[in-house]
């Protein structure tokens, strides 16, 4: 296991978290946490938990050893930033974040929800609270520690083999 890895990632949906975070969970050989799989009781778009007990359960992930986190949630970031060792921010081309949300599909995902979840996606630019993309660059300009900005699946790609 890599020491002192903690690595948080974030950006639009589709612009590649997962699939970097996977990457680099193997590659690094330490752990993946989807922020998805902590918020969500269900699959996407099923029931939210406590957004307290969200934010706790991840603050207390972020104190344990080396790991890789993922997600969306602007107003999680926080509870794992203080840990992270490294910051980065997906900032792929929003035509390219919804091509790669059709592509991947509604992931088992009512045709309802993954409607809303396209939807919500296409408004990442103009949408005004923690899960915006406005919010994502705030959190990284204010992050102390190492950071990068993504912009291209090749950079995705580059970021990986470079470990």
């Amino acid at each position: 296991m890599a020491d002192d890895v903690r690595i948080l990632i974030t950006g639009n949906s589709g612009s590649g978290k997962t699939w970097l975070g996977e990457r680099l969970s193997e590659r690094l050989t330490v752990p993946l946490v989807r922020l998805d799989d902590v918020y969500w009781q269900d699959a996407y778009g099923g029931k939210e938990r406590d957004k307290q007990v969200v934010f706790d359960e991840v603050a207390e992930r972020a104190t344990e050893g080396s790991w890789v986190m993922e997600g969306v949630y602007g107003w999680l970031l926080p509870a794992a930033l203080p840990r992270a060792t490294e910051f980065i921010f997906l900032d792929l081309p929003l035509d390219e974040c919804l091509d790669n949300v059709r592509r991947r599909g509604g992931q088992g995902a009512e045709d309802e929800a993954f409607a809303a979840l396209l939807a919500w996606a296409a408004e990442y630019p103009n949408r005004q609270n923690a899960n915006s993309r406005q919010a994502h660059q705030r959190i990284w300009d204010g992050f102390g520690g190492a950071k990068r900005i993504l912009r291209s699946r090749a950079e995705l790609d580059e970021n990986v083999l470079q470990r």
